[in-house]
């Protein structure tokens, strides 16, 4: 497998990219996208310089080896994001370090889902957590798991929940269902004034009820029924 367009955007996010030769933290001479001598040639030196297309050639070839590392090492079938990771994290830390790891020990396996808190172990240098590598560490455990890398994930849950459906916005909290409401209010009682003439006129079917009981009745009934009406069309626009 080869590293995808994503995992080398990922990659190149969190190493950076300078043209020009510089110490990194541990004091090793470093250019391009993390490109170091004991990665291979070119051999990086002080004052060195390169343009945007050697450093993006330099980027191949170095990925290159690990991306056949990770594949030797590989002994289940993982998805292209998942291999983008393995690539990523073996370009951080080293092809040693992850063939030595519980991290590649669970993807072999079939353990997917213990692999991002695996990858957490590995947010510290020197003895140190880093907020970089926690950063890194996180769009991984997102990646690995094929997450919107802008949605928060909670790396320790056993499993990945489905995405809940949207709720509908609630009817007290609408102004336009409010505004239909008081609209539906004089409607009612402009209902209730033509209600009133034919509640009179059956006073032979109503006379053993109070007729202003009756009205009430007539305006909750009709409230109820604008209420109702709002709230559905509330939820067909939050669908």
């Amino acid at each position: 497998m080869r590293t995808s367009g994503a995992g080398i955007r990922h990659i190149r996010e969190f190493e950076g990219e300078r043209l020009k030769a510089y110490k990194c933290s541990a004091g090793v001479w470093t250019i391009g996208v993390g490109h170091t001598s004991a990665a291979g040639e070119p051999k990086v030196v002080e004052g060195m310089t390169i343009t945007a297309n050697e450093s993006a050639a330099i980027l191949a070839r170095d990925l290159a080896a690990f991306e056949l590392g990770v594949e030797r090492m590989l002994e289940v079938d993982v998805s292209q994001n998942q291999f983008d990771v393995l690539v990523s994290f073996a370009f951080n830390c080293g092809l040693g370090a992850l063939k030595k790891s519980t991290l590649l020990k669970r993807v072999n396996e079939g353990k997917f889902d213990a692999v991002p808190a695996e990858l957490m172990k590995w947010t510290k240098a020197g003895g140190k957590e880093v907020a970089g590598l926690v950063r890194r560490r996180r769009a991984e455990a997102k990646l690995w798991r094929g997450v919107d890398t802008e949605q928060p994930v909670d790396i320790l849950e056993a499993r990945l929940t489905p995405e809940q459906p949207k709720a509908s916005k609630s009817i007290t909290q609408s102004k336009e269902a409010n505004a239909a409401v008081a609209a539906g209010g004089l409607g009612t009682i402009a209902l209730v004034q033509e209600v009133i003439p034919l509640v009179k006129e059956g006073g032979s079917i109503l006379s053993a009820m109070n007729t202003t009981v009756a009205i009430l009745v007539v305006i909750c009934v009709a409230a109820g029924a604008i209420w109702w009406f709002r709230k559905q069309r509330l939820d067909e626009e939050a669908a």
